[in-house]
Parts: C-alpha cells; sequence; structure tokens
C-alpha cells in the first residue's frame, strides 16, 4: 500500500471539493485504474482535513471500492462496514488500525478520530490515534490528543509516557522535564520507557554546554538529543526554504561519501578514540564505504564476522535502512570500543537504531555507484544511467580520491559546532542504542 505525505498547510484554498475528488476518482475507477482513483481520492480523507459525517460515510464506502479493486480485501471490508454502520466504534477502530499497520496513517488518524468521538476518553483508541499520528510527524497533534484526555494522564502510565515523548519530538523539553517524576515504573518496560526520556533531557543538557540552541532550526542539535548521534553534515539546498538542513532527494557522488569520511575522522579525534579496524555488512553499498574509510582513515580492513559482534571496531554502512535485518541484530548494543557509522540515515520513518555518526539525513538517496538520473545528450530528455560496473575496490579508491567538494555544499556546515558538541558529549558508552526516531522539533519539507 503507497504511503504519502501531505504538505503542513493542507488544506488550501484551492483545493477540489469532496464532490469533484469523488467523481474524478469514480470516473478512473470505471476506467479500471484504481492507482489513480486512490491517489486522487485519499486526500478527501487525509488527516487534518474535518468531514462532515455524511461525508466521511460516503467517503469510507467509495475507498471500499477502491481498495476492493486494489486487491486489499480486509481493508474494503473493513471499510465497507464502517460506511454502513458509522456509529460502531469497534469497526472504526478496527479500520484505523488496519490502515495504520497499512502505511497510510494519514487516512487512519481522520477514522480514528471520529472513532474517539464515539468513545470519548478510551485509551485504546487514543493511543492508537496518537500512535498514527506520530507516523505523520504530527508530535503536536499527538500531544493535543492526549493533553484533551486528562483522565487518562493521571491513570495510564502509557499515555503519561507519551505525553512526554511528544512534547520532546515536538521540542518541548521543559515538559519532559516535569512529566519524568510522573514516570515512576510498574515493569520492565516501563523503566525502559522512562530511562529513554531521563537520557533524552541528559542529552539536552549536555548539548546546552556545547552551545546548542535547540530551537526550530537546530538540527544538529536536536538529533544528538533524541537519537543520540552526531550529524556531520547540513544540507544547504533550500535551507531557508523548508528543509532546515535535511534532504529530499539525493543523487549521491563519490566527493560527498569521501566528506562524510573526513568528517568522521574529525569527530573521532576530538573523541581521542583510536579503532584498531573497519568492518562493513555484507551488500556492496557497504562494502565500497568500507573499502573507502579504510582507506581514507588508514585503518585495516576487517572481515564481517560470521557470527558474533563486529567490535571493536568502526562498523560503516552506506544507508542504515538498507542494513539486513539479521546484521542489524548485533548492532542494537554498543559494545566497548565500537562506533557505529552510516553516510546516509533517512529522517521520514523511524529506523530501528541510530548511527552513532552520520553523514547527513534524506528522504531517498542513490549511491554514486549505482544508476542515477541523466540527461540524455541526445534528446536532452532525463532518463536513468547504467550502474557503475567497477569493482569494490576501484570504487572505494575512486572514493578515496575524490576531491573536495565545493564550499557551496559546506556551507551550513558549522565545522566548529560540530566539534564542540561532539567534545562536549564524548564518544559514546557501551549500552543500547536509541532509535532513529522520524521528524522532531526542526520541520522539513518532504515529497510525496
Amino acid at each position: 500500500m503507497p504511503c504519502a505525505s501531505r504538505p503542513s498547510d493542507w488544506p488550501a484554498l484551492s483545493e477540489p471539493s469532496y464532490s469533484a475528488r469523488r467523481e474524478t476518482a469514480l470516473a478512473a475507477l470505471a476506467a479500471g485504474d484504481a492507482e489513480t482513483a486512490f491517489r486522487e481520492f485519499r486526500w478527501t480523507l487525509w488527516y487534518p482535513r474535518t468531514m462532515p459525517i455524511d461525508e466521511l460515510v460516503d467517503g469510507l464506502s467509495v475507498l471500499s471500492r477502491i481498495f476492493a479493486a486494489m486487491g486489499h480485501r480486509e481493508l474494503a471490508e473493513r471499510a465497507a462496514h464502517a460506511s454502513v454502520d458509522s456509529l460502531d466504534p469497534d469497526g472504526l477502530y478496527q479500520l484505523g488500525y488496519q490502515l495504520v499497520e497499512e502505511g497510510l496513517p494519514a487516512i487512519a488518524s481522520t477514522v480514528l478520530a471520529r472513532c474517539l468521538e464515539l468513545v470519548p476518553g478510551s485509551e485504546e483508541v487514543v493511543t492508537e490515534l496518537v500512535s498514527s499520528l506520530e507516523r505523520q510527524l504530527a508530535y503536536a497533534d499527538a500531544r493535543r490528543v492526549l493533553e484533551a484526555n486528562p483522565a487518562l494522564l493521571e491513570t495510564s502510565f502509557l499515555c503519561r509516557y507519551l505525553h512526554a515523548f511528544n512534547a520532546a519530538m515536538s521540542g518541548d523539553l521543559a515538559t519532559v522535564r516535569a512529566d519524568l517524576p510522573k514516570l515512576a515504573p510498574v515493569d520492565a518496560v516501563h523503566e525502559i520507557m522512562g530511562q529513554r526520556l531521563a537520557a533524552i533531557v541528559a542529552r539536552a543538557d549536555r548539548a546546552a554546554v556545547a552551545g546548542c540552541r535547540l530551537d526550530q532550526h537546530d538540527l544538529r542539535g536536536w538529533h544528538y538529543v533524541l537519537s543520540g548521534g552526531l550529524l556531520t553534515h547540513l544540507s544547504p539546498h533550500g535551507f531557508d526554504e523548508g528543509m532546515n538542513g535535511r534532504y529530499a532527494w539525493v543523487q549521491d557522488r563519490p566527493a560527498m561519501v569521501k566528506l562524510g569520511l573526513e568528517r568522521l575522522r574529525a569527530v573521532l579525534s576530538a573523541w581521542d578514540l583510536t579503532l584498531p579496524c573497519v568492518y562493513a555488512p555484507p551488500g556492496r553499498d557497504h562494502e565500497v564505504l568500507g573499502e573507502a574509510a579504510a582507506r581514507v582513515l588508514g585503518l585495516p580492513l576487517a572481515r564481517w564476522p560470521v557470527v558474533g559482534v563486529p567490535a571493536p571496531g568502526l562498523v560503516v554502512v552506506y544507508d542504515l535502512a538498507s542494513v539486513e535485518r539479521k546484521d542489524l541484530e548485533r548492532l542494537l548494543e554498543r559494545r566497548s570500543e565500537q562506533v557505529l557509522y552510516a553516510h546516509a540515515t533517512g529522517w521520514t520513518e523511524d529506523g530501528a537504531i541510530a548511527a552513532d555518526v552520520t553523514m547527513l539525513l534524506h528522504q531517498s538517496i542513490v549511491a554514486p555507484w549505482e544508476p542515477q538520473l541523466v540527461i540524455d545528450p541526445a534528446t536532452g530528455q532525463a532518463k536513468t544511467g547504467d550502474a557503475d560496473p567497477r569493482t569494490v575496490d576501484e570504487l572505494g579508491a575512486t572514493v578515496a580520491a575524490s576531491p573536495e567538494v565545493k564550499d557551496d555544499d559546506r556551507s551550513r556546515d558549522d565545522l566548529p559546532g560540530l566539534l564542540s558538541l561532539a567534545k562536549a558529549v564524548g564518544p559514546p558508552p557501551p549500552g543500547r542504542r536509541e532509535r532513529m526516531w522520524a521528524g522532531g522539533p526542526v520541520g522539513s519539507s518532504r515529497f510525496l
């Protein structure tokens, strides 16, 4: 099921009406194009759009027909039931839950908000609605939902935790500090959740010592506070037009890969940390980066272990999201004298772990040696080029020999600020790595 984001200024005055979108979607459905019907009609139920109940009922009916045509039988049945009995909270809840599972939290939020109207104060519905809002990176909205249910904040540990967590993700550390004493653990899971928030506060204190502003533009500071990792490069492209240092779509270059490794070397020096070797998990992208890292940093390249943990040493991955699960599981616990470096980390979806150091945050990335979008000199049209056929060794050597990137590409990096933060926080200690949380207090534009 496709998942898309909607710009934060939705709805706009120029948006088509419900009836117009409905007509267009049904015409596409009648023509046998269910995908187009869905792409057109999804916006009618897209949070935070408010819908009269008659539109919601009709919209769920149309959505059911679209889901059926797309082969999503369970979703179609649940949407049909909810359209027939719009006063059944169980049916709405099950539909909302399934929409979240299928990667459609923005529609789920609309459905679950209606469900909550029918069963106000339901912990099950509130927490599921909060989950769907978090997946949209709508942390401030999730917090407001919790604050609209004060009785749950008194009785539910989970709701108190979610309130503090969403306060952190929306940049309100004062509320996190105020909520922490209310998170007395009842069991081991509660203790872990409380420790996560206490760690966020502790990292915020260290970031403040390093001079981090922790405002709505301090991407590096907040990245450290929330994930425990250092971000070494800030994109200058569209920085003041909504990107704030993150990338959307990246066609990567060898010179940028080398810049990331040079920044990593500066961080390791600030930590006064010497690592014995470089490890790279299986996968061409990771292996090229491993070869390049060994050359740039002057370290031996060690074989990825068949069993056990790659430590002590520097573990390098090209894109954290592309590491196989079995290899990622070996990195959940940070071992002594082990540093995890990711050249690229996605920022629009949660990750199982955060790298100790990452070069850049992206929504989508294409490695320099993979097929990239190019202009055909004969036609002037864009096309996808061919993958670089060279070996891992050859590509690693090319990265290591790359010239410096232009000053314009580094104009937002603030290297002194990065090194000040690195020195203030020190090398990451052994222990469980934090998750990589999507979004955060610093907003960025993203494409659908």
